[in-house]
């Protein structure tokens, strides 16, 4: 199984070195891997709801950066057999046939009660499920979504990465920009200007990871899940569908914010490369071996199976999937109303 690095990540990366106008080079960028190791690709570590690549020619210096990195600024890529994402009550995950090509077809199980689990016959990059839609990266940079017609609506305009929420979606553009489509009943379409590398839709809020580390959220806020941290620079954010928020930082600690009368703000004191919320719980993939630890409400999605390594992991509202480390094949566990465990053949290990 090939080792993995987001490229999101390495958008984050490459953007804080733009912040800096003096420089015409920098040094290849170090980042910790899952293993303990140092390794100048940011190997093995994922954001929400993003597929996942690998960088050649890791000797060469990232000269110029003067724009978001996308697929395009990978100089080669091998993917693996699946990327995966879970909405409310059904999963969609990319299934590519090779391990050379970039991107593949969406295939999706659980509920498709407005056809959020019938993907159009394209080629995608990414996908992110919410609630009654999804919406996915195609290959050609433009956003498709399906399902819920009030909320799967296309935006125009080229993206590097999408996340969707119960109904909303908002995307991070070519050129750094967020844009936004949907419901707006708490405000969840007002995001924020500046240049960003991830964003991460939940219930009624979103908080979107920038250039320079810091995470800004925006959208419902009653119970404080869109006052994310100012102190504290960040890797990657998950809004989740309930009311509160986490994010790994830079230091692979994990800080959460928001509702936490499950104590799902309380994860345990470890070293973590990648955290995924649900309503009142949170999972996240551990650096030090891969295994997925989990905190908040004791059922559905923090029945993680144990010793279990981990590449992906991502959480619905009672049901969680992640890809395996061992196999590259979706492993889903939780609650299995509308079939959302029910992974299809061809993708289950």
């Amino acid at each position: 199984m090939q080792r993995l690095a987001a490229w999101t990540m390495l958008a984050w990366a490459v953007g804080i070195a733009a912040a800096d106008p003096s420089p015409t080079e920098i040094d290849p960028v170090f980042a910790p891997l899952l293993d303990g190791k140092d390794d100048d690709v940011l190997d093995d570590v994922l954001s929400d709801d993003v597929i996942a690549s690998n960088v050649e020619d890791k000797q060469s210096p990232v000269t110029q950066p003067t724009k978001i990195a996308t697929h395009e600024d990978i100089q080669h890529v091998d993917i693996d057999d699946t990327t995966v994402s879970a909405g409310i009550e059904h999963t969609c995950a990319i299934h590519s046939v090779s391990t050379v090509d970039f991107g593949g077809k969406v295939v999706c199980w659980g509920d498709n009660t407005l056809g959020q689990a019938t993907p159009p016959d394209v080629e995608f990059i990414q996908v992110s499920s919410g609630r009654f839609h999804t919406c996915g990266v195609t290959l050609d940079e433009t956003v498709e979504c399906w399902g819920d017609p009030n909320h799967a609506q296309s935006p125009a305009g080229l993206f590097v990465q999408v996340s969707s929420g119960d109904f909303h979606t908002c995307g991070v553009m070519k050129d750094g920009s967020l844009s936004c489509w949907g419901a707006d009943y708490d405000g969840q379409l007002n995001a924020p200007a500046g240049r960003f590398v991830q964003v991460s839709c939940g219930k009624g809020h979103s908080c979107a990871l920038a250039t320079d580390g810091s995470v800004n959220c925006w959208g419902a806020n009653r119970l404080g899940q869109s006052t994310a941290p100012r102190d504290v620079k960040f890797l990657q954010v998950s809004a989740a569908p309930g009311d509160f928020s986490c994010g790994v930082t830079a230091d692979n600690s994990i800080r959460c914010w928001g509702d936490n009368h499950r104590k799902q703000c309380d994860p345990p004191p470890e070293k973590y490369a990648l955290v995924s919320t649900s309503r009142l719980s949170a999972c996240a993939i551990k650096s030090a071996d891969k295994t997925a630890i989990c905190w908040g409400m004791t059922e559905g999605v923090t029945n993680v199976p144990a010793g279990v390594r981990f590449d992906e992991l991502t959480l619905g509202w009672d049901h969680g999937c992640g890809i395996l480390s061992a196999t590259g094949r979706v492993r889903c566990w939780g609650h299995n109303a509308n079939h959302r465990l029910d992974v299809p053949a061809k993708l289950a290990g």
